[in-house]
């Protein structure tokens, strides 16, 4: 599976605007609506009421880049993670975005240091795993510790 697979499974893929998990406008795989559209995306969903799968791939491949670049922010050695734990923390902050991710300030520093096993007990004692998204939660956290 691909990080793009992986984040898809859990974010589905929908052509029109939806309330995401965090009750934010959404379309695509996740895109939210707040980060705007590009004016190409714009002209044609306001036209259409609905976007094309070229621009909902656009769109993902945009947001997958950030995602992976704000780990490179929160994990300074994340290109020498596995690939599994590179999946699972890209599409941690994927879902979350940076801003909220960085919040999780004893789980990166876990990770930062090396303890898998730490970091997913941190990340489990969050709403993020116990109410928002326990499946997704679950998943990405036994990334994170088996790598």
């Amino acid at each position: 599976m691909t990080l793009y697979e992986l984040i898809e499974k859990h974010e589905g893929r929908r052509y029109k605007t939806y309330k995401c998990s965090a009750n934010a406008d959404t379309i695509g795989v996740g895109h939210n609506l707040v980060n705007g559209l590009p004016a190409d995306i714009e002209a044609y969903y306001k036209k259409n009421k609905k976007i094309t799968d070229e621009m909902v791939d656009r769109l993902l491949e945009a947001d997958v880049r950030q995602a992976v670049a704000d780990c490179r922010v929160l994990f300074p050695e994340y290109d020498r993670f596995s690939e599994a734990r590179r999946m699972a923390l890209a599409d941690f902050v994927f879902q979350l975005g940076f801003t909220r991710a960085r919040k999780f300030i004893h789980s990166i520093a876990c990770i930062n240091t090396g303890r898998w096993e730490k970091a997913g007990e941190q990340m489990r004692k969050s709403a993020w795993a116990t109410t928002q998204t326990p499946a997704r939660a679950k998943e990405i956290i036994e990334m994170i510790e088996v790598g």
